[in-house]
């Protein structure tokens, strides 16, 4: 199959072996996938995105950077074939996956983090049948690839005390801080105060219904301030959710959120980072430090996507095919330039361009849809 394999630190375009369905598991033709933050850390901070893995014991983002690694684990798809004992979805069903995969040794790895489970950034990959969700027909499969990482943002949010009449700060407006966002209103909360220094995430969030908007980056725009002057003295006290990875971020919290604050750190910092814990004690701060969120919420944010609950095409300011990958990378660390960068296996071309907003003839979820597109083994 064709894949941008990622080998010594960069990106090429090039065949790379079918992955095969072992029992369990079910092979899907990607049809669209998302670049995530984490990929982006991947990337930049490999050395320390694998000692985080071996210092936590966490054998799922796990890989040689030496051998060939396909990533993307933010996709959507077809499904194709099932392994030996496997079913779901019958073959040609729009599907997403919740990205993970049992190895030989019965240890789970994450599709896109492992060199032997090839992610969305190649034309098939392999995940356990059980992770498979429908897409339903009334989404468009393409924006179905948005499901993941809204998820992580709605799944966290679900963890928090955050309910109706609590004010919230999410800091950071990529997918993720927006999927947190869109969760906050849902629940009620308010007023949610969004932050980032990109005017294009700003104001995605405040298309999403965010009660109101600042720049860190301008001299004065504190959002725990904002959301204070907004929320009134007898407020209950907040919940801040920290979706940037930005060194020293987390310690500025402590310092400038009020007294009972509830912090859900998302965003992960790959470098070292210094707190002072005394000042968050001081203030009887909770931190909960977030990776895995209830899976019921992945379904649920499909729902919310083909239902119209949450206006997916907003989110995609960009998309490229597989020999785009290093533009895409390049740009998404100018989170001026976009908010959603979708890799698309059919584009050809080093280019990132605008998504297409109308797509008259856009594939959709379904049983039948596009199926034959691609046989296993095929490149």
């Amino acid at each position: 199959m064709r894949a941008a394999v990622f080998q010594d630190g960069r990106f090429a375009v090039r065949e790379h072996p079918d992955p095969v369905p072992g029992p369990g598991q079910a092979l899907v033709e990607t049809h669209a996938c998302g670049i995530c933050g984490s990929d982006l850390s991947a990337v930049e901070h490999t050395a320390e995105f694998l000692r985080a893995s071996r210092d936590s014991g966490t054998t799922g983002f796990l890989f040689d950077p030496a051998r060939p690694l396909v990533m993307g684990h933010e996709f959507s798809g077809r499904v194709l074939a099932y392994g030996p004992g496997a079913g779901g979805p019958e073959p040609g069903t729009g599907v997403v996956a919740l990205p993970w995969a049992l190895d030989p040794g019965g240890d789970v790895r994450t599709v896109g983090y492992s060199n032997d489970f090839p992610g969305g950034f190649g034309e098939r990959v392999v995940v356990q049948a059980q992770a498979l969700l429908p897409v339903p027909p009334s989404l468009d499969l393409t924006l179905a690839a948005l499901t993941e990482p809204l998820a992580v943002g709605f799944g966290n949010v679900a963890r928090s005390s955050a309910g109706p009449g609590t004010p919230a700060v999410v800091i950071g407006c990529g997918p993720v801080g927006l999927g947190a966002v869109a969760a906050l209103l849902e629940r009620g909360a308010g007023p949610v105060v969004a932050s980032d220094p990109s005017a294009l995430r700003r104001a995605a969030a405040a298309r999403l219904g965010a009660h109101a908007v600042t720049d860190p980056s301008a001299a004065g725009a504190d959002p725990m301030a904002r959301c204070a002057e907004l929320a009134g003295p007898r407020s209950l006290p907040p919940v801040v959710v920290n979706c940037v990875g930005v060194p020293g971020m987390l310690d500025r919290l402590l310092h400038t959120v009020p007294r009972g604050t509830e912090i859900l750190q998302i965003g992960a910092v790959m470098t070292r980072d210094v707190i002072r814990p005394v000042v968050g004690i001081y203030k009887d701060v909770t931190l909960r430090m977030c990776l895995t969120y209830p899976p019921r919420e992945f379904g649920a944010t499909l729902d919310r996507l083909a239902d119209g609950s949450l206006d997916a095409a907003s989110l995609v300011t960009g998309e490229a095919g597989f020999a785009g990958l290093d533009a895409a990378f390049a740009s998404l660390r100018r989170p001026e330039e976009h908010v959603k960068v979708l890799i698309l296996p059919g584009r050809t071309g080093p280019a990132v361009t605008a998504p297409a907003r109308d797509r008259p003839g856009a594939e959709r979820g379904g049983a039948g849809a596009g199926a034959g597109a691609a046989e296993p083994g095929g490149s």
